[in-house]
């Protein structure tokens, strides 16, 4: 196994000035060390970089769902899923149908008439029964005007929640029409932030959230020591994390399988700055500091070795690295080019030089890069003011897309086409969780929305999310 203190060079008697260059690197790590203190209304001022937004880029398909009987509000939860999806207009059914649904052949007659006029429109004839101890949903997609089908889908779920039923049902709707995976199942892990009332401190933990915002709980305790920086792998529910174990101690990685609630520890106390986990969950990236710079390594969980990635000796800031999807390649920050925190580009384990691919003027934060492989999003600063930028992974096509006081480590949705951030409005208000539309919102609608974070009726800040494309019970789709 790799000896990280032969590689860091790090002592007992260097630790004064290795918390005296910490504060450099966590100026790198998260735009919270960054706020400036002046009015926001001079930053805003001072802020030159223009939003590229696009709107109404893609068809927008109208749909027409009937058979749900919305007793338990599956239908409602269907047709908010679809809206937010930004593809899809729904279509009220209208009327008296032309029956009760009792069996998979039935279709509404009534309401696949009724939108035959609109240019388009789709309807969906769903069917809903219990199938050995499974809730099942049969789906049939009509062209309203011509009353061809086009398709039929089976849904099939265990269990009693009946949210991520009406969520899965979405995705198949989604898919038929969009040609698309749906991700409507899926969760964010975030750093969950309260404030503790017997102290300044706030605590800290671990939590996974609902990208409706209506599920959401924790998964490791407010009660131990602290857990922040979540990255998830994914293909697997799997989560690492920073772990903070108290003022003046070195801080730990963590590592949970979060549907089988256990947690392991990477045999390593260090000055770690930042982690990810590659999409299979195999091996954990991660920044650690020496006594002149930072550098960035990866652990194979399956070997238990470790294995620098830049420089052990680095006399410069390496942090915050996001591999590519097929884990050959990654991204990071760096200041190693006049001190400034840019983008780079390197293979994983090629050796090769690193590749800077920031163009434009400002700094450059908590890149991720994107499951297609096509894009790169980041945050970055100019002159006082915060943006969340989209770019190829080439560094190409840059342009912003949210703006914000303070905006902190993007993250992609599984489909490529939204990111998750945390962000907030002053010095010490509390961040909070938004979705928005990476290329524009088909419909031409809203392109940002409020995930709200709650948990035992109390809503509290939420910073650092990673986007889990699976559901909070590890479901695939």
């Amino acid at each position: 196994m790799l000896d990280i203190n032969v590689y860091l060079n790090i002592k007992k008697n260097s630790m004064k000035k290795l918390t005296d260059f910490d504060s450099k690197i966590f100026k790198l790590i998260s735009v919270f060390f960054v706020v400036a203190t002046f009015d926001v209304r001079t930053m805003k001022a001072a802020a030159t970089l223009e939003l590229s937004v696009r709107k109404g880029i893609s068809i927008v398909i109208p749909v027409c769902i009937s058979g749900l009987n919305d007793a338990s509000g599956t239908q409602k939860i269907i047709e908010d899923n679809l809206k937010c999806s930004g593809f899809f207009r729904i279509l009220p059914t209208v009327g008296e149908s032309s029956g009760t649904p009792n069996s998979e052949e039935f279709v509404d007659t009534v309401n696949l008439q009724s939108w035959s006029h609109v240019p388009g429109a789709m309807f969906v004839q769903a069917y809903l029964k219990e199938e050995n101890d499974q809730q099942v949903c049969r789906l049939s997609f009509f062209n309203a005007l011509t009353k061809r089908c086009l398709g039929r889908r089976v849904v099939r779920q265990k269990g009693s929640n009946k949210r991520l039923f009406a969520h899965r049902i979405s995705n198949a709707i989604y898919k038929q029409f969009t040609g698309e995976a749906g991700y409507f199942h899926s969760v964010i892990a975030y750093t969950y932030e309260i404030q503790d009332s017997s102290s300044r401190v706030a605590k800290q933990c671990v939590a996974l959230v609902s990208i409706d915002g209506k599920e959401c709980k924790l998964i490791t305790s407010p009660s131990r020591t602290g857990a922040f920086l979540p990255h998830c792998a994914r293909t697997r529910p799997i989560v690492t994390y920073l772990i903070d174990r108290g003022y003046g101690q070195h801080k730990q990685i963590g590592v949970m399988n979060f549907v089988e609630k256990t947690e392991f520890r990477l045999p390593y106390q260090r000055n770690f700055n930042s982690t990810r986990i590659s999409s299979d969950g195999s091996e954990v990236i991660f920044s650690c500091s020496g006594e002149n710079g930072a550098s960035l390594f990866t652990y194979n969980l399956n070997s238990g070795k470790a294995y620098p990635l830049t420089s052990a000796y680095n006399s410069c800031i390496d942090v915050s690295p996001s591999y590519s999807p097929d884990g050959k390649r990654m991204v990071f920050v760096s200041d190693r080019e006049k001190g400034i925190p840019r983008l780079f580009v390197s293979g994983v384990h090629s050796g090769d030089a690193p590749l800077c691919i920031s163009q434009g003027e400002g700094r450059y934060f908590a890149p991720a890069w994107s499951p297609c492989g096509k894009w790169i999003a980041f945050v970055k600063r100019v002159r006082g003011m915060h943006y969340l930028c989209v770019s190829d992974c080439n560094g190409g096509q840059e342009r912003a897309i949210a703006r914000a006081l303070v905006i902190d480590r993007p993250s992609w949705g599984p489909n490529s086409r939204c990111l998750a951030y945390a962000s907030k409005s002053g010095d010490m208000a509390p961040y909070k969780l938004y979705i928005v539309h990476a290329f524009g919102n088909p419909s031409g609608g809203s392109t940002v929305r409020l995930v709200p974070t709650i948990i035992q009726g109390v809503s509290h800040g939420a910073n650092h999310p990673s986007w889990y494309p699976l559901s909070l019970e590890g479901h695939k789709e």
